[in-house]
């Protein structure tokens, strides 16, 4: 009966001890090839499965840090809890013990400083010191907080645990499976491809408990050369798994030899460390005649990047130096952008531009001495924060006056408006000159905004200028009796004493229209606009609720509409854009629900967001009621006016 090995003779291989700031993973430099080349392997240190370079890392756990990063003594007790609370639905939580430390001793050092100020008032109001109690919410709060953050990490610590266990029940297995596959009678294709799965998930499955780690890999790697050395006898399968394992070699020798050329030393090592695993891990053998060569040419490339780190070694302290004074210039650059700040926001996109230029470079340069590392990292975020601060507050100063100039323009529009309804409106054109060149002086606003506002501008000016031109000093008397007589008629309405109850003024408005109708008006006409805007509002003085006023206005100001094609073209139009936008909301809205599918139906947001599609579906129902009920006058008017053109062709034929 064979017994499994639980120690390996690569144990008593010496490792060689990192110099510098950081232990990189390093293999041994003098390993002449052994007689099994399965046996070689690296220094006894945990090997990521990645490939991630140092740099990447740090700079991942900078950004971590850098969004956690505050002034703790410009915060105030009661804002410790929130703090927290930030952290511990972070999804970054357990990268943030240090600040998590910070925070409690910064908490601790005021709380005291406050209960001492506290203790001292009492007593000198009279108080006696054995009476003195002081427990404020947020005390309590924070303290819940910090048990929550110590129960995550400790439940966090048992789920590794738990993990690692079920790995290494799982490698057991996988162990136990190969040790079947040797015990078959036969060896062929499948148990070989059976051989190669139960390697692949020996691989895949995560870390097992430290103190079982070396113990299952050697018993893992015993059975696996057991079936190597039962798996000779079947030839076909011998060679096809040489030949696979040469191919594979051959590519992480010429990644070794790429490495030895490169200039990160630090990140070459790590890399060369995970190369020396997938060289002793994933793969088996090579033909014999093959074995010796592959390794010379191996360890050649990784003599030369040891090479390269020891030249690095000797000259850590000059490069950290270098490292240093850029860093520090990088520093320079920015305090430099921070005293010249920009006036505009051309000015602050590439001031922005640059400063996240001078971050990316602040992170890619190497290490740097270790008594300026915390100063730099210091002075980096500071300057970052200031940056950030300086930044935010022009924009905010930048929405200020935006929200000044579109007040401006607004005004101007509804200027021109209120002189476009004056029947006077010809005494008004110096006023318009002055009000084109007040519009140029409101100042800039966003594009999109500045656009929208613009055309609604212009179209006003141009209309405004047009009757001027063309229409005004063109009326005929008969046309400008009949714009007197239209102008009069809306004036006397505007001192007629409506009624307020609901019928008799809808009887009331009815009458006004019929009148009006009879005066043959132009439905854009300055008059027809006041008068709608005269009756529509009578209805917010009736006892009707807000839904029955609603539909009051709305078939009042279609009966004003209701024989004029364009304008019920223009008003279905505007209804229908507002039923798209509302239904593009709603989808919006929808998709967002799906993501509260398993939260309780009493969850805050999702009754939010519950009432507010009730509300918008209500709203999108009473647009199409009335969409319907333009496109029904719409279809009326234009039988309408088929049935005239009918009636116009029988008299001409009696004719």
């Amino acid at each position: 009966m064979q017994m499994e090995p639980t120690m390996s003779p690569e144990e008593n291989l010496n490792s060689t001890e990192n110099q510098g700031e950081e232990k990189t993973p390093s293999v041994e430099e003098n390993i002449s090839p052994p007689e099994k080349e399965e046996d070689v392997k690296p220094e006894e240190v945990e090997v990521k499965p990645t490939q991630t370079s140092q740099k990447e890392e740090e700079k991942v756990e900078t950004k971590v840090e850098a969004a956690f990063t505050m002034n703790l003594d410009e915060l105030a007790l009661e804002e410790y809890p929130a703090v927290m609370d930030k952290i511990l639905k972070s999804d970054q939580w357990m990268k943030l013990g240090t600040q998590v430390r910070e925070i409690q001793a910064s908490f601790e050092k005021k709380f005291q400083k406050e209960v001492q100020e506290k203790k001292e008032t009492f007593i000198a109001e009279g108080g006696n010191e054995i009476d003195f109690y002081f427990a404020p919410e947020y005390k309590k709060n924070f303290s819940f907080a910090l048990r929550e953050y110590k129960n995550k990490k400790g439940q966090h610590f048992k789920e590794i645990e738990a993990n690692q266990k079920a790995n290494l029940s799982r490698k057991k297995e996988i162990i136990e499976e190969i040790k079947q596959l040797i015990d078959q009678s036969e060896h062929n294709s499948t148990s070989y491809k059976q051989f190669k799965n139960l390697q692949e998930a020996f691989h895949a499955t995560g870390q097992v408990p430290r103190a079982e780690s070396n113990n299952i890999w050697q018993t893992y790697k015993f059975h696996v050369e057991r079936f190597y050395d039962f798996l000779h006898l079947n030839r076909d399968l011998r060679e096809a798994d040489f030949k696979h394992n040469y191919t594979e070699k051959l590519k992480i020798i010429e990644r070794a030899e790429e490495l030895a050329k490169q200039t990160d030393v630090i990140a070459s090592m790590r890399e060369l460390n995970n190369l020396h695993r997938l060289w002793k891990n994933d793969l088996g053998p090579v033909a014999h005649e093959h074995r010796e060569d592959l390794w010379n040419r191996f360890q050649a490339a990784t003599k030369a990047i040891h090479h390269l780190k020891n030249e690095y070694n000797k000259n850590i302290d000059s490069i950290q130096e270098d490292n240093l004074a850029i860093k520090n210039g990088v520093l320079n650059e920015i305090k430099e952008l921070l005293e010249n700040k920009p006036e505009n926001h051309n000015a602050w996109q590439n001031a922005i531009k640059k400063v996240n230029t001078l971050k990316e470079k602040f992170h890619a340069v190497g290490r740097v001495p270790k008594n300026e590392n915390k100063r730099l990292w210091n002075s980096f975020r500071e300057l970052s924060r200031q940056f950030n601060q300086e930044k935010n507050h022009f924009y905010k100063q930048q929405k200020t006056e935006e929200k000044a100039f579109v007040d401006a323009k607004r005004a101007l529009i509804d200027e021109v408006k209120a002189i476009l309804d004056d029947p006077n409106y010809r005494d008004h054109i110096n006023r318009m000159k002055a009000i084109q060149n007040d519009w140029k002086k409101t100042g800039r606003i966003s594009r999109r905004l500045s656009n929208k506002l613009w055309e609604e501008f212009k179209a006003l000016t141009n209309l405004y200028f047009d009757r001027i031109k063309n229409k005004v000093e063109a009326l005929s008397a008969e046309d400008q009796a009949k714009l007197a007589s239209q102008t009069n008629f809306v004036e006397q309405v505007l001192k007629t004493e409506a009624p307020t109850t609901p019928k008799k003024l809808e009887t009331f408005i009815n009458e006004q229209v019929e009148q009006w109708q009879g005066l043959n008006p132009e439905a854009s006409s300055p008059a027809q606009r006041k008068l709608m805007q005269h009756l529509v509002g009578l209805w917010d003085a009736s006892s009707l609720s807000a839904k029955e006023k609603g539909s009051q206005k709305f078939a009042t100001q279609l009966s004003l509409i209701k024989n004029d094609a364009e304008a019920l073209n223009k008003e279905h139009t505007s209804q229908k854009k507002k039923i798209d936008e509302i239904a593009t909301e709603l989808i919006q809205l929808q998709n967002n629900l799906q993501f509260f599918s398993n939260s309780s139906s009493d969850n805050p947001v999702v009754v939010e967001v519950n009432n507010k599609i009730e509300l918008l579906s209500n709203q999108k129902e009473a647009l199409s009621e009335k969409a319907n009920a333009i496109k029904s006058f719409i279809r009326s008017l234009k039988k309408q006016e088929e049935a005239d053109a009918v009636e116009d062709v029988e008299e001409s034929g009696d004719e």
